[in-house]
This record gives structure tokens, sequence and C-alpha cells, in this order.
């Protein structure tokens, strides 16, 4: 189902080409984002290995953003005649990751509204799935949060994500599954924030450590002019890690690495979601 079925040809190549130049934005303050960590200290300080292990991390993060795609793709697609195969659901959702990087924190709503029309979901369904996925975020990751800093560490996630399959596979509407998906969806986050720390870094308590990230996230979240709740995540991680890590230039290296390997899994989810959008396109032009 392409652009042409929704809109007149000029203003499909329009909204192609806009699309294209939020593309290039959302690379450059996300290139920019990655380079305010100011990463030269960190580099000269951990071994080859450490930056491996962020590089891991990173993309099984971005592979991992794909639960929350399912998740939002199903509760879009829940009404009318859209019903969304798995790489639309990418198609639409994924490009929006990069998006949240420019300032605003609205780029990344927007692109779903614009890609989600062009896969026939109307702005009324889709803006309801945005906000019942935001409503769903904090309690999932305050729930990671606080397992972790009670001591659950991966007994705990483990838990969690299995109630998140549970809830899928109860099946008893789009947005318990949803929940199911951003349960599976944090605690494998939390997971790989406790491996980073502990793996990379050799943290003292990586679970716990991973338990203040979560609490930081959540704060990077809800400040709505912190693009990607850049500066803000950090920040209130480096304030709340000193209990859990006594050693500072641990946690410094932590967010530092964190940042690093989020914004890694972001851009990669993100570049693949436009992938899918340019392979489709291709494949209508060959076949037409």
């Amino acid at each position: 189902m392409g652009l042409s079925r929704f809109l007149p040809k000029r203003d499909s190549r329009l909204v192609r080409w806009g699309g294209h130049a939020l593309l290039a934005l959302a690379l450059v303050y996300c290139g920019l984002a990655i380079a305010r960590l100011g990463m030269d200290e960190v580099l000269a300080s951990l071994p080859p290995q450490a930056w491996g292990i962020a590089l891991g991390t990173g993309a099984a993060y971005g592979l991992a953003l794909a639960l929350l795609a399912f998740g939002w793709g199903g509760m879009a697609g829940e009404t009318g005649a859209a019903r969304l195969s798995l790489a639309e659901k990418l198609a639409i959702y994924a490009p929006g990751v990069i998006a949240k990087y420019i300032p605003g924190s609205v780029f990344q709503y927007g692109s779903r509204q614009l890609l989600g029309a062009r896969f026939g979901l109307t702005h009324t369904a889709m803006l309801r799935a945005s906000v019942t996925e935001a409503g769903l975020h904090l309690p999932a990751a305050l729930l990671c949060a606080g397992a972790l800093m009670a001591g659950a560490e991966a007994f705990g996630l483990a838990a969690i994500a299995a109630l998140g399959v549970l809830l899928l596979a109860a099946g008893t509407g789009a947005a318990v599954r949803a929940a199911g998906f951003q349960l599976a969806f944090f605690a494998l986050f939390a997971l790989l924030a406790a491996l980073l720390a502990g793996a990379a870094l050799g943290a003292g308590e990586p679970f716990r450590l991973a338990g203040v990230f979560m609490l930081a996230w959540v704060a990077g979240f809800v400040v709505p002019v912190a693009p990607g709740g850049l500066g803000v995540r950090e920040s209130v991680l480096l304030a709340l890690a000193a209990p859990v890590e006594p050693v500072g230039a641990t946690i410094v290296a932590f967010a530092v690495l964190s940042r690093f390997a989020t914004s890694l899994g972001d851009t990669g989810f993100g570049l693949a979601g436009y992938g899918v959008l340019f392979a489709r396109r291709s494949n209508r032009q060959a076949s037409s």
C-alpha cells in the first residue's frame, strides 16, 4: 500500500523528500549526541574489549526495539482495514527512533503519523497508540528498576519478561499485548545495561547500577525538551549511582558507554526501518 494511494503524485514526492531531509537531520543530531559525550578520556582508559561489549549491547538493544514497534503497531492497526505485517510495523515505527534526537521531542511521533498514513492507518488510531505506549513505558521501566534495586537481579528480570510473555499469550487486546511487549523489552534493556556495567566495566554491583540506569532513563523520558533524554539521563545517573558504585570513574564510563550503545542501537534500528521502506518502494517500481 503505497503513498500514491493517498496523495497526489506531486505531494507524494514532497513527502518523500521531506522524509529524506528528516532522516539526514536526525542523523546529524544523533552524531552530535555521540560527539558531545566527550569520549576521549574514556577511550584512553578502557580496553578494546569494553568497546566490543558496548557495540554488542548496542546491537542487541537495537534488535530489542522491534518489540516496541510490534506493540505500537498492533495498537495502531487494531481497528479498521489496516492490518500491518511485521515488516510494515518496523517501516512505520523505526525511522522515528532516530528522529527523537532532533530537538523538540515531537519528530518521532510526527514521523509515525506521516509514515503510518502511507499504510492506511488513521491519525486518531496512531495518536491513541502513541499515548498508550508512553503510558506503558513508565510502569514497565520502573518495575525493572525496582526489581533490580531490591536485589532481584537476573531472576527478577526473567520474571518480568515471563509476565510479558503471559500477557502476549493472553491475547485479550492490543493494549494488553503491547504491555507484554514492553515488559519483555525493558527486562531485556535492563539486562543489557547490567551486562555493560559488569562485563565491560567490572562494576561491583552491575544489576543495582542497571537499576539506577533505568531510573535515569525514566527521568530522561519524562523531560520533553531533552532530545532522546540527552544530558538528563546522564546527570541523573551520575547523581544516583554514587551509593551503588563507589568508583567515580566507573560511573562516568558507564554513563558514556550506555549512551553510546543506545545511540548506536537507535541509529541501526532506524536505518533498518528506512531500509524496509526503500525495499518496498523498489519492489513496487520493479513490478509496475
